[in-house]
C-alpha cells in the first residue's frame, strides 16, 4: 500500500484504531501495521512469509520496539483458515493488501475468496471492519457472511473496499 492509501485509510479509520486489535495481511514491510500500532491499536498481528520481505519486516518490528504489541505469523495469508490463527472473534479491524497479481491469478480466485470469507465471518469481531485493497478495475468479492461490501473508496489507481461500518 501506498503511503498515500495508507494515510488516506487511517483517516477513514481514525475513531476506530485507539485500543483495536488488527489484522494485517499480506503484511510486506508491515507499513500499514506498524501504522496501526503508532496510532494507537492495541495490537496487531502481522501474516507473512515471502523470504524476501520476511526479514524486512522482523527488522521493522524489532526497530519499533512494539514487543507484545506486535504478533508475526510468518506463514503464507493463505493457510490463515488452516492455521487457528489468530483466534476467532479477536480482530477489530482486518486489512488486507496482497499483491495484485494475485488477485488477477483465476487459479488463486477460490482460495483468496475463501481466505477473505474466513476472516470477514470468523476473526473479525461484530461490528468490526475488513478493507480489501483491489486495482480499480476489479470487482470486489461478494464474501460469505458480510456479503457485498457496504463501501468501495477509490484512490489512484487502487481502491479500498470496506466490509462492516466504518463507525
Amino acid at each position: 500500500m501506498l503511503d498515500r492509501e495508507r494515510e488516506r485509510l487511517f483517516s477513514m479509520l481514525h475513531a476506530r484504531v485507539d485500543g483495536a486489535a488488527f489484522l494485517d495481511l499480506f503484511a510486506g514491510s508491515g507499513a500499514v501495521g506498524i501504522e496501526s500500532l503508532s496510532r494507537g491499536a492495541r495490537l496487531c498481528t502481522f501474516v507473512e512469509n515471502g523470504h524476501k520481505v520476511l526479514p524486512v519486516l522482523r527488522k521493522n518490528l524489532e526497530t519499533l520496539e512494539a514487543g507484545p504489541r506486535a504478533r508475526l505469523l510468518p506463514i503464507s495469508a493463505l493457510a490463515l483458515p488452516k492455521s487457528g490463527e489468530p483466534g476467532e472473534g479477536t480482530v477489530d479491524v482486518a486489512i488486507c493488501c496482497p499483491p495484485f497479481p494475485l488477485l488477477g491469478d483465476p487459479a488463486l480466485g477460490p482460495r483468496l475468496e475463501v481466505l477473505f470469507s474466513y476472516v470477514a465471518r470468523r476473526l473479525v469481531r461484530p461490528g468490526g471492519v475488513f478493507i480489501l485493497e483491489h486495482p480499480m478495475e476489479l470487482d470486489p468479492p461478494a464474501l460469505e457472511g458480510p456479503g457485498r461490501p457496504s463501501e468501495t473508496r477509490t484512490t489512484a489507481g487502487s481502491a479500498l473496499s470496506i466490509y462492516g461500518s466504518l463507525k
